[in-house]
């Protein structure tokens, strides 16, 4: 049933074809209130009448024709046209085409095609006007969201972004529309960069990252977790929908939690590190005297023809202080490898050593509660920072440590095992004979701040941190336990890359021996003095001043080999090294920095970027010989 409600405008500026048309229309049950010859007219009665339809003519009288005519109806009415035309030229109808019409009607009209012509018309234009609406519907919706929200076309350009996506990609979507998606967002993850919108149209599957970086971003450094997915229709494929959204803060956050429970570990860990510091400066303490006094009577007694057995009993207590200080300056390296962030380059753990210090550090945890059995096999370095790794062990240590009474050593057993599983990925397993868990507590266990300890005894990061790092490397954790009968739990990392061939030797290396000129610069005294002492093979100048050192150099004084404090009060070392760099280029070659450990972010960032050799203090005689030895054979 045709609604009278339907009125259509005519302008058509033949008065005998336009009251044709208008008999028809009215025969037909349409509502034809009024007739246009010319644009003005049109205008006005549409604005007076608001049809439905306009059949338009394309030749009209007046300065528009027709076509321009029906672009301000559209334009200010949204009314669909019908072209009347007897007939038009190419270049007419590519123009007429441009105007969207929705049917052509060729004079002298037949009332069929007319009534057929104008019911698709009305029924498109209601189809195209829903189809707007919906479209304006997910499109304010995609835009009120606040995720981000990029879309492309099946060649992969960019076809609609929402304002957060504008937001985090500092691109306009009017700038962005047709541009191919790489262009606006390309994520890396560790060395690689690529558009998750790219994979998804070649790989035709979903793509999941969970942390990246942003890199064409209008924020630089930024997070985001994102999906992308192909968008196909029966088997088509239209394109692919990115959904991204910014997790730095998040990512923040967990670092913050991390950092919290690696000073908790600390803590814990605290009498321990005292016992064993304090130990090796007791016998470092008593036996440094012992020294000063039995060679002052050597020496006293008129040197060779004195005692001799105090001069051994001096001798052995000389060794026992190198030991102690060696285990000194283990504990401490121990503690600066554990407090050190990650680099944030991928990681290369070595599993022996990570459990090696990991077993030294809990030992006053474990030493009263259970022996501590080790397994070790040798498995490749695994993809993970080791200061992670190392972690992840403590954690579970002590957690092991807390599931046995004190005070049974004797009955109960920690085991620390490796083996290389059949996929290739190595295990690590840390195995306890205490109370063990219910099945609804091991549910629960990698739950952000769930424990079953006493106040005090544990912030229930422990294992949640434990869990984020292992699947942040691609590895899994597991665990088995049962009430009474202990625990296991089982971390499976993938094994890093192999490492690089070493380089080989240069020709000559290992042959003979040569006296070198060496350049010493360090703000100790007792620094310079124990080199000059160690090298005294070689032409040794010392000086505490990297000006001072120089004014050596500008004096005309060259030397084989500069070893150079990093941090000094004057002028650091980078300071020298940089001077060194723009007015003698191949003496900082010569420089090789020696670094007490304490490196602030600037120092780290001027080691990460120069390839100059580093020296870690405190460093043993025989490495610094071995160093000089093969610089100056280099040289």
């Amino acid at each position: 049933m045709i609604r009278a409600t339907r009125n259509i405008l005519i302008v058509e500026d033949e008065r005998v074809v336009a009251r044709d048309l208008q008999r028809s229309l009215a025969d037909l049950g349409y509502d034809v209130p009024a007739t246009a010859a010319t644009a003005e007219q049109a205008l006005a009665l549409a604005t007076q009448h608001c049809p439905d339809l306009v059949l338009m003519d394309i030749r009209i009288k007046g300065d528009r024709d027709g076509i321009e005519t029906a672009e301000l109806l559209r334009g200010r009415f949204d009314v669909p046209i019908v072209y009347l035309t007897a007939y038009a030229d190419d270049e007419t109808l590519e123009r007429a085409k441009k105007t969207q019409p929705l049917g052509y009607l060729l004079k002298p009209v037949k009332p069929n095609e007319l009534r057929s012509t104008v019911e698709i018309a009305l029924h498109k234009h209601q189809l195209d006007k829903r189809l707007r609406e919906r479209e304006r519907w997910f499109s304010t919706t995609l835009s009120s969201i606040d995720d981000a929200v990029i879309t492309v076309d099946a060649d992969g350009r960019v076809s609609f972004m929402n304002p957060k996506a504008e937001q985090l990609t500092g691109v306009k979507e009017p700038d962005a529309l047709g541009r191919p998606a790489r262009e606006i967002v390309l994520l890396r993850q560790v060395a690689e960069c690529r558009s998750p919108l790219d994979e998804a149209l070649e790989q035709r599957r979903s793509i999941s990252i969970d942390e990246a970086t942003l890199v064409n971003s209008a924020i630089p450094n930024r997070i985001v977790s994102d999906s992308a997915a192909p968008v196909v229709d029966r088997g088509t494929m239209l394109g692919a929908v990115m959904v991204f959204r910014d997790v730095t803060d998040k990512k923040t956050i967990q670092l913050q939690l991390a950092l919290a429970d690696r000073l908790a570990s600390l803590g814990t860990m605290a009498a321990g590190v005292a016992h064993e510091v304090n130990n090796p400066l007791a016998i470092i303490l008593t036996n440094a005297t012992y020294v000063r006094d039995e060679l002052t009577r050597a020496l006293e007694a008129g040197g060779p023809s004195g005692d001799a057995r105090r001069l051994s009993e001096a001798l052995q207590a000389q060794t026992e202080i190198e030991s102690a200080a060696r285990r000194i300056a283990h504990i401490v390296a121990d503690l600066k490898r554990f407090v050190r962030p990650p680099s944030g380059e991928p990681g290369r753990a070595d599993v022996r050593r990570a459990i090696e210090w990991a077993v030294r550090s809990t030992e006053h945890q474990l030493r009263f509660r259970a022996r501590v059995v080790t397994r070790l096999v040798d498995v490749p370095k695994v993809a993970m920072e080791e200061t992670s790794l190392s972690q992840i062990l403590v954690n579970l240590l002590i957690n092991a440590s807390h599931a046995i009474t004190p005070g049974l050593a004797h009955q109960h057993e920690v085991t620390v095992a490796t083996a290389l599983f059949g996929d290739g990925r190595v295990a690590i397993e840390v195995r306890d004979t205490g109370s063990g868990m219910s099945p609804e507590v091991i549910r629960r266990i990698f739950e952000p701040f769930f424990t079953t300890k006493p106040v005090g005894l544990g912030t229930g990061l422990g294992l949640s941190i434990c869990h984020g790092l292992v699947s942040a490397s691609g590895g899994e954790i597991q665990v088995d336990s049962h009430v009474g009968q202990g625990t296991l739990f089982r971390v499976l990392l993938p094994t890093a890359e192999a490492e690089r061939a070493s380089v080989p030797s240069p020709p000559g290396a290992g042959v003979g021996e040569r006296r070198g000129r060496v350049l010493v610069i360090d703000d100790e005294e007792l620094v310079l003095k124990a080199v000059r002492r160690g090298l005294e093979a070689q032409d040794v100048t010392c000086t505490t001043s990297a000006r001072e050192a120089l004014r050596l150099l500008d004096g005309g004084a060259s030397f084989d080999l500069i070893l150079c404090d990093l941090m000094m009060p004057d002028m650091t070392g980078p300071d020298f090294y940089e001077a060194l760099l723009a007015s003698r280029p191949q003496t900082a070659r010569l420089v090789v920095f020696l670094s007490g450990g304490t490196i602030t972010s600037d120092g780290a960032d001027f080691l990460a970027a120069v390839s100059n050799a580093r020296l870690e203090k405190p460093f043993e005689l025989a490495t610094l010989r071995e160093l000089v030895r093969k610089r100056l054979q280099g040289a």
